[in-house]
């Protein structure tokens, strides 16, 4: 999986090429000269090993919740599917907390030197790219990894009771 991060005014979007499902895109929440968050979350999942987080569920062949298909005809049979499947990200709020620490440790070089080096490295590869223009990365595990099942639906507190003979 191939994600390609494109700059924009004052924007950025996030483009996901598969080879084993539809490709993706969306346009990222916020913007940041230096390095998009999105492009956080993208180097907190592929560091720390999180395939329950956003790129490993689009990786998995899921849309984490955000992604819509390039292809229009896609749309809104990926949004039925959306509605009546439940997507959990088990490591979602894991890979949020972890993009928000890497922002702070890099902008406070409080990171380790390795990952302070790949941050410096997309950082400059970010500021040198003209509107339009993209960072593409690869995704460091297989496409299609086990995705981790919907969580089963709460039993009504009625269906608890013992039935009454």
């Amino acid at each position: 999986m191939r994600v390609s991060f494109t700059k924009d005014h004052h924007r950025y979007g996030v483009y996901v090429h598969r080879d084993e499902a539809p490709d993706l895109w969306i346009y990222g929440p916020g913007y940041d000269d230096d390095l998009p968050h999105d492009l956080l979350h993208f180097v907190a999942e592929a560091e720390y090993g999180l395939d329950g987080g956003v790129f490993g569920d689009v990786a998995a062949g899921g849309n984490a919740k955000i992604f819509v298909p390039v292809d229009p005809t896609l749309v809104a049979k990926v949004w039925r599917q959306k509605r009546i499947e439940k997507c959990v990200l088990p490591d979602g709020s894991r890979s949020e907390v972890l993009a928000g620490e890497l922002h702070r440790g890099w902008r406070d070089r409080s990171l380790p030197a390795p990952l302070l080096a790949k941050l410096d490295a997309l950082a400059a590869q970010w500021r040198g790219l003209a509107i339009g223009e993209s960072l593409t990365l690869e995704w460091p595990r297989p496409e299609g990894r086990k995705r981790h099942p919907p969580r089963q639906p709460k039993r009504s507190r009625h269906s608890r009771r013992p039935v009454r003979q």
